[in-house]
């Protein structure tokens, strides 16, 4: 099922869960980008400038470029005991996308905020979920303003969210609406150069060694329309932050020609595959047949196999959808 519910009717059941609450859990999914983590952030600061008390939880680090947001140092990777009487679960609708369970549970209630076309509508009993918004961030923005709460905090996690979500506003899901909503946030407070530079600006050396690294496996099918990065597990150690490789893939899908840039990343139970598109080719459905989701432009999953076999399940794949 890939039909989100009335956006108009989640949203308020949400309203109502947020009045009729007081012990809030808000979580994204596992390796978040900056949507992930912008969105976590401003959702959690809603709801303590509502009164409620919040925990902000990651299985996974805030990665580096994101650590300036405020509350990012709040993050916790283990979910405390206690209880919570909502869990909020933001940019993603699927529970495997969150990473484990805890052992305690999440709460009474599941919610999920999202923009993504694929969901488990067993997952939760609430769903805010529009398939046109930009970025979950999006969502939380009108949240915020439902309940008169925007302030500069907040301002700066949901620019965070629509700067790394439409590629600083270039990418195709840029709408009107989007540059409305950047007005707004720079009217709140928010000095477009100075984030851009702490997310865009603040890269450390190890990045662009592993960058360099990793441009050297750049392939490009014989028909030139697919190209395909690969990450091996030696140039990527254990323990290196993941949040270093964040936007390789787009120098391959920017390959005058390429269509479909393909990225694999070596991990303990086979690779994990990102997808993105120039638009002409959905590679939500490209991913969906490997298990995984996303948007029209951008997805991922996972498959196992050696690296050679796994490129050619793909670019076959890959060819018989350009090809339709």
């Amino acid at each position: 099922m890939n039909t989100p519910y009335p956006l108009a009717q989640g949203f308020q059941e949400f309203v109502d869960l947020i009045q009729a609450n007081q012990k809030f859990l808000v979580v994204s999914h596992v390796h978040p980008d900056g949507d992930a983590i912008g969105s976590t952030l401003s959702m959690g600061l809603v709801l303590e400038r509502l009164g409620k008390d919040v925990v902000f939880y990651n299985e996974h680090e805030v990665p580096y470029n994101f650590q300036f947001l405020p509350g990012a140092d709040r993050v916790v990777n283990e979910v405390p005991e206690g209880g919570f009487d909502v869990t909020v679960v933001l940019d993603c609708a699927e529970p495997h996308r969150v990473g484990e369970l805890p052992t305690h549970g999440w709460g009474k209630t599941i919610a999920v905020v999202d923009h993504h076309k694929t969901f488990d509508p067993d997952f939760a009993q609430v769903y805010v979920q529009d398939i046109e918004a930009a970025a979950t961030g999006e969502l939380v923005f009108k949240v915020a303003e439902h309940f008169g709460v925007l302030d500069t905090e907040i301002a700066l996690s949901l620019y965070c969210c629509l700067v790394t979500d439409t590629g600083s506003f270039r990418y195709s899901n840029t709408s009107q609406a989007t540059f409305i909503m950047a007005g707004a946030l720079v009217a709140a407070g928010v000095n477009p150069w100075a984030i851009n530079s702490q997310i865009y600006e603040s890269q450390p050396k190890e990045r662009l060694m592993l960058l360099g690294r990793v441009l050297n496996t750049l392939e490009f099918s014989p028909c030139g329309r697919l190209a395909f990065l690969t990450i091996q597990a030696a140039d990527f150690p254990v323990g290196t932050d993941l949040s270093l490789i964040d936007g390789f893939i787009n120098y391959a899908r920017s390959v005058r020609g390429v269509e479909v840039a393909t990225q694999l990343m070596e991990a303990d139970d086979g690779w994990r595959i990102s997808f993105r598109s120039r638009g002409t080719v959905d590679v939500s459905q490209l991913a969906a047949r490997f298990g995984g989701g996303g948007h029209h432009n951008a997805a991922g999953c996972q498959i196992a196999g050696a690296a050679q076999d796994v490129r050619s399940s793909l670019s076959s794949a890959l060819v018989s959808i350009l090809d339709t």
